[in-house]
């Protein structure tokens, strides 16, 4: 409809097909013509009209701070991702990354080619590499696996992510190759969020079976009596005067920690251990309380164990770390999985 009036200033009539022959009538589908992007919807501000960009793939329409929004479909009861083997880095899988405010409650794995290697794979975060699922034998066969549920769902702990997008992860792909185990125990050690006592330090000596090899992943036994830790745990290769060689990919919120003793395992690629290196369990990034990890009152064969303390690793005589070393490892060649994730708002 259009308006005439003096002056030069005239409103113009809205643009229409040839359908419509005269000035005015009502706004029709495939009739009015409009400057809007295709798929997009309009919505009114309560001044003005305003337009709405058509969403992405499975994205739904909603309301977010009072005007319509396209939000990632959490109602939907089931995502599936779909990996293979080609997906692995530094052995671990990249699933999903979990919205803002939204919570994943449980994760179903269908492997749909076997993988030849990984016999532990575990699901999770950062913060607890099995939060989600504890192990899964991805080489048994394919099929829906029949995993146990980790502390995120059978506590409903850390299943939201409140501050920010949180990256879900399978991991311990590796599992192949050959293992170092000192496995008893008749004491323990502790670390704490001070600097009085913030690393373990397990040094290997010339002759010793690690010694040339590539490691890739360590673990050892934490709990946290007390249940006031707070932060993280790290572990590190380094050499014997405490240089750098190697931080692990894998971190450890203690808080996941409990009153018992729990194998945790670091995560490290294919690192040469070379004479004198030391595989290190460090809680400098622990903000407070501490843990207690399992030791044995004797010395491994060619191996000596550190306590880093107020900055100066001293040793501690006739001692070990209760801990298991993987090292010459194989990887994965073949593998295909179909991940189905139940994430809610």
């Amino acid at each position: 409809m259009g308006f005439s009036g003096g002056g030069s200033n005239v409103t113009k009539a809205h643009t229409h097909d040839s359908t419509v022959v005269q000035d005015g009538g009502s706004l029709a589908a495939n009739v009015t013509q409009f400057g809007l992007t295709n798929g997009s919807i309009l919505y009114s501000d309560g001044s003005n009209i305003q337009e709405l960009g058509i969403g992405s793939s499975a994205e739904v329409l909603a309301v977010s701070g009072g005007t319509p929004a396209w939000i990632t479909n959490t109602s939907n009861p089931l995502i599936k991702v779909t990996k293979s083997y080609t997906d692995i880095t530094a052995l671990e899988m990249d699933i999903y990354t979990l919205p803002q405010d939204a919570a994943l409650v449980n994760i179903w794995t269908d492997i749909t080619t076997v993988f030849d290697v990984s016999t532990a794979v575990t699901i999770g975060t950062g913060g607890a590499d099995n939060g989600f699922v504890e192990s899964a034998d991805f080489t048994a066969g394919t099929g829906l696996t029949d995993a146990t549920r980790g502390i995120f769902v059978t506590s409903f702990k850390t299943m939201r992510s409140t501050s920010g997008t949180t990256d879900i992860k399978a991991y311990n792909f590796t599992q192949g190759g050959s293992t170092f185990t000192q496995s008893n125990t008749d004491n323990q050690e502790e670390l704490y969020s001070t600097t009085v006592r913030t690393e373990l330090a397990q040094l290997y000596q010339a002759g010793q079976v690690l010694v040339g090899e590539n490691v890739c992943k360590a673990s050892w036994f934490i709990r946290d009596t007390a249940g006031t830790a707070t932060g993280d745990l790290k572990a590190y290769i380094r050499e014997s005067d405490g240089t750098l060689v190697a931080t692990s990919t894998t971190v450890l919120d203690v808080e996941d920690l409990t009153a018992s003793y729990v194998e945790r395992t670091f995560d490290f690629g294919d690192i040469t251990i070379d004479a004198d290196d030391m595989i290190c369990l460090n809680s400098d990034e622990m903000t407070n309380g501490g843990v207690e990890v399992q030791s044995y009152n004797t010395n491994i064969s060619n191996g000596l164990l550190y306590l880093l303390e107020s900055g100066v690793y001293n040793l501690k005589t006739n001692r070990s770390m209760k801990m298991t070393v993987t090292y010459a490892c194989a990887v994965d060649t073949q593998g295909a999985v179909d991940f189905y994730l139940q994430v809610v708002d």
